[in-house]
C-alpha cells in the first residue's frame, strides 16, 4: 500500500477527542469526509492505527477532526505528532494537471533541457506551495510552484521542466 499524507496532528481541542490537524491536502473537506477510513502514523516507532473521521470542520487555516475511535482528550492525546495518511490506491484519480505533492519529491529538474537538479521537498508559505530543488553545485533554489515558472510536469519520466528568472540561480 501506498499512503498519502494529508496532515499532522497539532493538539487536541477540547475534552470530546477532536484534534488541531496542521493540513498538507489541498482536498481537507473531501478527505476527512465523515465516514472516511484514514490511517494514524508514527514517523518513528512505524506503527500505524486505522481510523474513521466522525466529524470534520475548518478555521483560521486549520482543520479539526475527530474519529470515531478516540472520543475523549485522553484518548486521542498520545497521537499528537501522528502523521494523518490515507490510503492512495482508495482515492480518486486527481483531474488532469493536477498532481499529489509527494509525487513531485525526486524529480530531475530541467531548465532548456539543461539539468539543473532534483525536487527535495515542498514547502508551504502563505502566497504558494514552493519546491525545494537541490542544485547540482549543492545548493538549494526555493521555487514557487506557480505557472510562471512551471513549464511542464512529467510523473512518467521523472521529469520537471522550469523556467527561471535572471539571478535565480548563480
Amino acid at each position: 500500500m501506498t499512503y498519502l499524507t494529508l496532515g499532522k496532528i497539532l493538539k487536541p481541542r477540547g475534552l470530546d477527542g477532536t484534534i488541531k490537524v496542521y493540513s498538507t491536502t489541498e482536498f481537507a473537506s473531501i478527505r476527512y469526509k465523515k465516514g472516511n477510513v484514514l490511517s494514524l502514523y508514527n514517523e518513528k516507532t512505524n506503527q500505524r492505527i486505522e481510523v474513521t473521521v466522525n466529524q470534520y470542520s475548518s478555521n483560521k487555516g486549520f482543520d479539526y477532526v475527530s474519529f470515531k475511535e478516540f472520543s475523549t482528550l485522553e484518548a486521542i492525546t498520545p497521537f499528537i505528532g501522528w502523521l494523518i495518511q490515507a490510503d492512495r490506491d482508495k482515492l480518486p484519480p486527481l483531474e488532469e494537471g493536477y498532481f499529489y505533492y509527494q509525487d513531485l519529491i525526486g524529480l530531475n529538474v530541467y531548465e532548456k533541457d539543461k539539468l539543473i537538479g532534483h525536487v527535495k521537498d515542498i514547502e508551504e508559505y502563505s502566497a504558494s506551495k514552493t519546491l525545494r530543488i537541490e542544485l547540482s553545485n549543492g545548493k538549494d533554489l526555493l521555487l514557487p510552484f506557480v505557472e510562471a515558472f512551471i513549464e511542464n510536469v512529467d510523473l512518467e519520466n521523472k521529469r520537471l521542466s522550469v523556467h527561471l528568472i535572471k539571478g535565480m540561480i548563480e
